[in-house]
This record gives C-alpha cells, structure tokens and sequence, in this order.
C-alpha cells in the first residue's frame, strides 16, 4: 500500500469513527429529564459533537496541506457554503424583535445551528466514506430506537420519557399537548427520520440472499408500522413519493420505460378516483376539495393557513428574510382550532413553515433557498449519475424520500444534521466514483 493510500485509510477510519458517534448517540441519547426537555438534552449534544468533527476536520486539512494535497471544493461545496454565507447576512440583517437570529433558545435552528450544518456537510463529504460499518451502526441504532417504541406501544414509560402515571396515549391533547416516541420525542421529527432510515435499510437488501437480508425487512417493517402507530401522514407520504422516484431511478434501464408508464397511470388513477369520490377520510377529503378548487385554512392540520400567511409576507422580505428560524419572531397570527359550537379549542403559535424549502425561504431568504436547492440538486444529480454504485443507491434512497417528506414536515435540530451527513456521505462516494 502506498503512503498516499495509507494516509487517506487514515483519514477515513477517523471520520467513520465520528460518524459511528454521531449516529449511536445523537439518535439514542434522550436526557434525563424526559420528552419535556429533550431537545435541550440534544442541542449541547450536537454542538459538542461539531465541535469535535470541526477540530477533526482541521487536523485532517493541515495533514493534507503538508503533504502536498490541495484538493479544492467542488460545486456542491461551494453552493453549501454560499448557503451559508446567505444565512448568515440574512441573521446580520433581521427584523426580528424578541429573538436571537444568531442563536436563541427557543429558535434552535438559528445563524450558528445552520453554520454547522454547512460545516457539517463540507466535512463530511471531503473526508467521510460510507462504509459497510456505518451501515452496521446504523442498523443496531434504529433496531434500538425501535426497541423503545415498540416497548411504549402498550402503554409502557422505557427510559421514563413520559410524565409519571402517563403515556403515548395520553397525548394528542388528551392529558398533554403533542404526542411523543422513542428517543427522538415529537412524533413529526420521528417520521422524518424514518422516512430517511427506512429506505436505506431496505435498499440495503438489494442483490442479497434472504437468510443475509431478514434482519433489514424485519426492521424495515417494525418501522413502518411505528409510522403507522404515531399517526403522522408527512413521512408516510415521503416515502410513497419518494419510492415512485426510486423506482423510476434505480430500475433496470430497459424496464424504465415501462415503470414510468406506470407510475403515472397509478397516479392519473389516484387522481381521478379523488377526483370523483368524496372519500370520508380527512387528507384524501381534503384532496378532493382541492381538486375541486375549494380551499380552507384547516386543511393540511392548519399548513393551509401557515402557507398562506408565510407567502403572503415574503414580498416584503424576499432577499434577506425574516432571520434564520425568526418566525416564531415575526408577528404571524397564531393558528386557531374551533370546535363545532365555533369556541376557540386550540391555540398555536406559527414557528414553523411546515415545509423546509418555504422555511427557507420565509427565514433566510430567496438566495439562501436557490443556493440549498443547489446542493440538493448537485447531490441528486451525482444519486441519480452514480445510481449502479450500492452506496450511493442506497443514500440516494434515504435523501429523495427524507425531501419528499420535508415538504410537509417540520425541520428540527433532531433530524437535520441527519440529512445534511446523509448529503455529505452520497457527495464524498459520488466524488470517489469520478476520480
């Protein structure tokens, strides 16, 4: 092996070190004070693990500078860090009174959570490498995350998580608001990470034997039905959008023709049934007024109404934004439910779009959210380019149905740093694959 070989097995073996890290026990590490504070448990979490990869990352820069190694950014990189330059003059100029754009306790995604996202990701994706051990850690760290859900699905308190004498069922507003599970807590944040896990542990499977492949459908179908147990519909419909696209994707190249015929049959079916039938259920109802032009606020859980004030007030601050993750801060009617009687029984304030590249742009701006859907969009490219390849098949996978779902679903502290170490390692596999 030459020197040059050893040294980037170096490298690798570190950052896979760290990435092991990041997966186990950002994942499994709940706190100790239960769901009530469990983000608060993970943000210093996240910050001491970033620290760690950014002293990680520099140790490794200086390494290759000294020996001669002057590999520049390419042009995923250069759009992530013009995302985060957007980001940060977006915090240098924003509005918001009441709130830190730059950090804030309650706005955990502000100027430095995205810094180190950006961080994160440019780290990452020069020195990272998916391997088979990554894999293997995150396969025992979901089988344990299930583990915890599966033990709360009786009405079990594992890790008292929940509120003495309560339990998942008590939420939903039933004895307290919101509904929460495993050792991530808000159930919405726990769909999105699945929708992200789920199609990477069954791609996984691809080309194997049954008797090596078992574990990862077992798992694959506790996880479904988890995401059937907490009621949540954003990461469900990610996955089936985002497995359309796979399908098309990743299918043999003679048989796309004929799979892209069929997708878009299902879906002119799909929309003809809804079309005529008025299906008592309330997205499938809810689609059917749509198609028919009849629009409400409630619909869509009240993203209807978020949408709809969002993009009524980003005219006002289209270059810049209201601040990244400002708005909680920036003056938004609070959503209200009523019940039959027309008496106010829910009362919401607005802190998030409920759609990540609207979230952008509402906070951050137009130029943030052109230069992130270039990330996205070079990363996709290189998924789709390098698609015969199984890693970046299978992280391809993960990354188109986590986007379908952010299209409905809230971005969280909890999550994101998923996504964008997800991005970092298709982006460091696909860059392999073109030297």
């Amino acid at each position: 092996m030459s020197k040059r070989s050893r040294s980037k097995n170096q490298n690798t073996n570190w950052m896979e070190l760290w990435i092991g890290l990041f997966i186990a026990l950002y994942l499994l590490f709940p706190g100790f004070s239960g769901y009530s504070a469990i983000t608060g448990a993970k943000v210093p979490l996240f910050y001491t693990l970033s620290g760690l990869l950014l002293i990680l990352g520099v140790v490794l820069l200086l390494r290759d500078r000294k020996k001669g190694e002057k590999r520049g950014p390419g042009p995923a990189q250069i759009a992530a860090l013009l995302f985060g330059l957007f980001t940060l003059i977006s915090a240098a100029f924003s509005p918001a009174e009441g709130g830190n754009p730059w950090y804030d306790g309650a706005a955990h995604e502000a100027a430095l959570t995205v810094s180190l996202y950006v961080l994160l990701f440019l780290i990452i994706s020069r020195w990272g490498m998916p391997t088979e051990r990554l894999f293997r850690v995150l396969f025992w760290s979901v089988a344990a995350f299930a583990a915890v859900c599966l033990l709360q699905i009786p009405g079990w308190n594992p890790l008292r998580l929940y509120p003495k004498n309560l339990n998942f069922y008590d939420g939903y507003g039933v004895k307290y608001k919101g509904a929460y599970a495993g050792t991530i807590g808000n159930v919405d944040i726990v769909s999105a990470f699945l929708t992200l896990a789920v199609p990477m542990l069954l791609l996984h499977t691809r080309g194997q034997k049954p008797k090596e492949a078992w574990p990862c459908w077992l798992l694959t179908g506790l996880c479904l039905g988890i995401m059937f147990w907490i009621r949540v519909l954003c990461g469900l419909v990610g996955l089936v959008l985002g497995g359309g696209i796979c399908l098309a994707v990743l299918c043999p190249d003679k048989q796309r023709k004929w799979i892209l015929l069929l997708l878009v049959a299902l879906g002119a079916l799909a929309l003809a049934v809804l079309w005529l039938c008025d299906l008592p259920v309330g997205m499938l109802h809810e689609l059917h007024e749509i198609l028919h032009g009849r629009f409400d606020d409630s619909f869509g859980t009240g993203r209807f109404y978020i949408w709809r004030q969002m993009l009524a007030r980003i005219p006002d601050r289209l270059w810049l934004g209201v601040g990244p993750d400002m708005a909680r801060y920036s003056g938004l009617s609070p959503f209200v439910r009523y019940d039959e009687t027309g008496a106010a029984v829910a009362r919401a304030a607005i802190t998030d779009a409920h759609c990540y590249p609207l979230h952008i742009l509402y906070c951050q701006g137009l130029p943030a959210l052109l230069s992130w859907l270039t990330v996205v969009g070079i990363t996709l490219a290189h998924w789709i380019r390098h698609r015969r390849d199984r890693a970046v098949s299978i992280l391809g996978a993960g990354l188109i149905c986590f986007l379908c779902a952010m299209l409905f679903c809230l971005s969280s502290i909890i999550v994101m740093p998923f996504f964008w170490l997800t991005m970092g390692l298709l982006e460091a596999r696909a860059r392999e694959q073109r030297v």
